[in-house]
């Protein structure tokens, strides 16, 4: 089945390394590459576009968006082509968050893809940033946020961290993404369950985790524990101890995903991955 991928890019380098993460990932996959760039906006991705105050100047930021997009669709053709991707650019007028949202919905599009600047993806809700903004207000559609010079390691077996407390079940739908990015990269998932009251897993945990094996058994697998631990603090350790490769996240409105951005003491760290993060989102 053929994949739909959006790429939101302000021509940058962190943009464009995102495309070509994109590319590689789904490499064996027939994929349609949805290249969005959005102007005369005060959002994330357009902010190196300055605002328009007439009719020439909003022209002349839809020219400027026009071109870079098809700079970028020239800069593919010179990559070695792949008969199974296909490109579409998307020059968006207004808010870059709508403007995502609207393209999803409309070409079905099955991951965003979006790259970060600086060293660390930026999803930390508890901070004003543009990329949290985007991951936190974009619904249903799940997303993969790569930080501008993160490089996967080719010399080793590749890993991706998914803590949950087991709380709430996953649906089937939810986890697709999760199991084609392992799947993608020749990767395990390592559950990761943060015990923070040091206690036995009532009946519905245990339930909720063999559904969730059950979801996951087409790729290979393994349950962790820690105890006597933050949910950031235990992510954090667990990833650097490991040396995870990426982190996946469930996200709801209520649940492990919101307590991993909470500081509950003054000495609990400040988490911002410095890997590739899969938002996952729930779908009702």
């Amino acid at each position: 089945m053929e994949k739909h991928i959006l790429i939101p890019t302000n021509f940058t380098k962190h943009s464009w390394n995102a495309l070509i993460f994109a590319m590689n990932l789904y490499k064996k996959h027939a994929c349609t590459f949805y290249l969005i760039n959005a102007y005369h906006s005060n959002n994330f991705l357009a902010d190196a576009l300055p605002l328009g105050r007439n009719q020439d100047d909003e022209d002349s930021e839809k020219i400027t968006s026009e071109k870079g997009l098809d700079r970028m669709m020239k800069g593919l053709g010179f990559r070695k082509e792949n008969p199974k991707h296909q490109f579409e650019v998307i020059s968006h007028q207004g808010n870059l968050i709508e403007g995502i949202q609207e393209n999803a919905d409309k070409f079905g599009i099955d991951l965003i893809v979006l790259g970060a600047p600086g060293d660390t993806a930026g999803i930390n809700v508890g901070h004003d940033n543009k990329i949290s903004k985007i991951t936190e207000e974009v619904e249903k559609c799940p997303i993969l946020v790569i930080p501008e010079d993160y490089e996967l390691k080719k010399d080793k077996d590749l890993e991706i961290v998914f803590p949950t407390n087991y709380r709430l079940p996953f649906k089937q739908k939810e986890l697709v993404p999760l199991v084609e990015l392992a799947e993608g990269l020749q990767a395990s998932v390592r559950v990761l369950y943060i015990n923070t009251e040091s206690k036995p897993l009532t009946p519905d945990q245990e339930e909720i985790k063999e559904e969730l094996a059950k979801h996951l058994e087409d790729i290979p697998f393994y349950s962790h524990s820690l105890t006597q631990t933050t949910p950031s603090t235990g992510v954090h350790l667990f990833i650097e101890s490991r040396e995870c490769d990426l982190l996946a996240l469930y996200q709801r409105k209520q649940g492990f995903f919101s307590r991993l951005f909470q500081r509950t003491r003054s000495n609990d760290l400040n988490f911002d991955p410095r890997l590739p993060v899969l938002i996952l989102k729930e779908i009702k």
